[in-house]
């Protein structure tokens, strides 16, 4: 069943289709990737059309390049895909020079809130995520691709094209961040 392909097996499958006229690979990548895609986006960009209109940039880029990528066998796309739409986000905030989302309303839009939560749990999920927006770019990132979208150190250095000592330095100085804002 093509459902069950594999990221490189999608990818080869791509490579072969896109040159042909056939989307279906890509398809099945996007809508594989499509909520982790829009997750990144929305944490960027405030209003959720701007997300939608950046999920579509990131789009064309994942079209474009898929040609072009190469994953080892242990590789995976998610890394990848990561990259692009992190570099995508980043570019589009510069040039924009929007401010970035508040994680409370993504969080509050992307998850069903359970009959059971209580009031405090609300609260202390509004600071925490005061506390992420309040941090600086680089930090932020780390925090929402490793603890939030639960990327390894490889997944994240090949992300964010930085060595895996970076990313545990910024790891390190983002939480320490994070605990210093929320005292």
């Amino acid at each position: 069943m093509q459902s069950h392909r594999t990221d490189i097996e999608l990818l080869a499958a791509a490579k072969l289709e896109i040159p042909q006229g056939d989307d279906t690979a890509f398809e099945q990548i996007l809508y594989r990737y499509e909520r982790l895609i829009y997750h990144i986006t929305r944490r960027y960009f405030p209003d959720a059309e701007d997300a939608l209109d950046a999920c579509q940039e990131v789009a064309i880029k994942i079209y474009n390049g898929l040609q072009s990528v190469t994953l080892s066998e242990d590789g995976n796309l998610k890394a990848w895909i990561c990259t692009v739409t992190s570099r995508m986000c980043l570019d589009g905030v510069r040039k924009r020079r929007v401010v970035t989302t508040e994680l409370d309303e993504t969080i509050k839009t992307s998850t069903t809130p359970s009959a059971e939560e209580s009031v405090f749990a609300n609260e202390r999920v509004h600071e925490i995520t005061q506390a992420i927006n309040k941090l600086p770019n680089d930090h932020r990132i780390i925090i929402i691709l490793r603890d939030m979208q639960g990327l390894s150190y490889d997944e994240l250095a090949n992300a964010l094209g930085i060595t895996i000592g970076t990313i545990k330095s910024r790891l390190s100085r983002a939480r320490a961040g994070l605990k210093k804002l929320l005292g």
